[in-house]
């Protein structure tokens, strides 16, 4: 079997990525400070993100940072609550009150142009920003502040559309160097903590860089071995549980398998009792840091013992789990917010192969029921002010 043979796009952007990070700080890190100006920072006292798909992933992925470092009480919120379902008076009433960040790479999503609508028609109330990769799009004009974020030039070599890791890693960078500066200009820290704040991102995604190869190898042989699989769960707590939701997309995305995602504790209370145990593939997501960590190694435990398929990304000592247990071990981040930036970087390249191992078309590329364009309607949808 030749390796080489199962090359695909998804694989191909997590290499660039690893690349991508640092020229998208040196082409964007002015713009993407400086969008909001210190009185909208300070003026402002709770902040929204919201978003669909990666982008609202990317939204619970900063929701930390802006409680941390920006001192600014944070919800990350579905794009369909935020649009259909947010009590008005949430949204108005004080200037710049919500900041209201509205994420959509490409700018032309239905949900995000109405939640920004109902933001702007609070008269005083709800600051809009747009935070997209098309500073000319439908979103961006509707909005007060734009954070663009173009991404640098890329091109694979496939033709094939892939599940997007760029622009996720992109929205995520965008928005935690908007919580870095709203710390900054509040004077919780000086310019140049900030400044190393936002280099501790870069550095962790080319950290990457020394162990990429290994995990490829790692995630090819996992995909060769788990290919006959098509049921997968993932499980993690706190801030972990952004990665467990972004990968079980990127396996939906990927191979179209059945997936779901749980936090540990409601794992052992309720997905323990799945019948078919050793025909579900378990995924744990654990920062060393995390918390819950002694309640998650208790599970991976449990998940040996009952004989389930399992693998644990992990910067933590691998001899805290179970013998035997698969590992993928991680770099450790220079603070535990931003591992989120980066630890779905190995499980995307399990996704792209085992896309190839099951010989199924990404975005299900070829299948007749999904040629429609813009079948699942998310940018054609009826924008309606309800």
């Amino acid at each position: 079997m030749n390796k080489k043979d199962f090359d695909n796009a998804l694989r191909q952007e997590v290499y660039d990525l690893l690349d991508m990070a640092a020229a998208l700080a040196e082409q964007d890190d002015g713009d993407l400070r400086m969008a909001l100006s210190t009185p909208e920072l300070f003026a402002s006292r709770k902040a929204i993100l919201t978003g669909c798909g990666d982008s609202y992933c990317a939204a619970l992925a900063a929701r930390p940072v802006f409680e941390k470092l920006g001192h600014i009480g944070t919800s990350a919120l579905p794009a369909i609550e935020a649009a259909r379902h947010l009590d008005s008076g949430v949204l108005g009433g004080e200037p710049h009150n919500p900041l209201l960040y509205c994420i959509s790479v490409s700018g032309t999503v239905s949900r995000m142009i109405e939640i920004a609508k109902r933001g702007n028609e609070t008269g005083v109330g709800a600051h809009t920003v747009a935070v997209t990769g098309n500073p000319d799009s439908p979103l961006a004009q509707e909005c007060q502040t734009t954070m663009a974020v173009p991404m640098p030039p890329y091109t694979n070599n496939f033709d094939e559309h892939s599940p997007g890791l760029r622009s996720y890693y992109a929205s995520i960078y965008a928005l935690m160097t908007s919580a870095i500066r709203m710390g900054e200009v509040k004077m919780h820290y000086p310019m140049s903590q900030a400044g190393q704040y936002r280099k501790d991102i870069v550095d962790y995604i080319e950290s990457y860089k020394d162990c990429i190869d290994a995990m490829d190898e790692q995630m090819f042989a996992l995909a060769e071995e788990w290919k006959d699989i098509d049921s997968f769960e993932f499980v993690a707590a706190g801030d972990d549980m952004v990665t467990a939701w972004f990968d079980s997309a990127k396996i939906y995305e990927a191979t179209g398998d059945v997936c779901t995602y749980e936090n540990v504790e409601d794992w052992c209370h309720i997905n323990f009792f799945a019948r078919d145990y050793k025909g579900i593939a378990t995924v744990l997501i654990a920062e060393k840091n995390n918390p819950a960590m002694p309640r998650i190694i208790e599970a991976a435990g449990v998940m040996a013992r009952i004989g389930r398929p399992c693998i644990v990304f992990t910067d933590a000592d691998e001899s805290l789990f179970p013998a035997g247990m698969k590992v993928c071990k991680l770099p450790s981040a220079a603070h535990s917010w931003i591992t989120p930036a980066g630890n779905y970087i190995p499980f995307a390249l399990f996704a792209g192969y085992l896309a190839k191992f099951k010989n199924v078309g990404m975005f299900r590329q070829g299948m007749e029921a999904f040629a429609v364009q813009d079948g699942n309607k998310i940018k054609t949808s009826k924008i309606e002010i309800v």
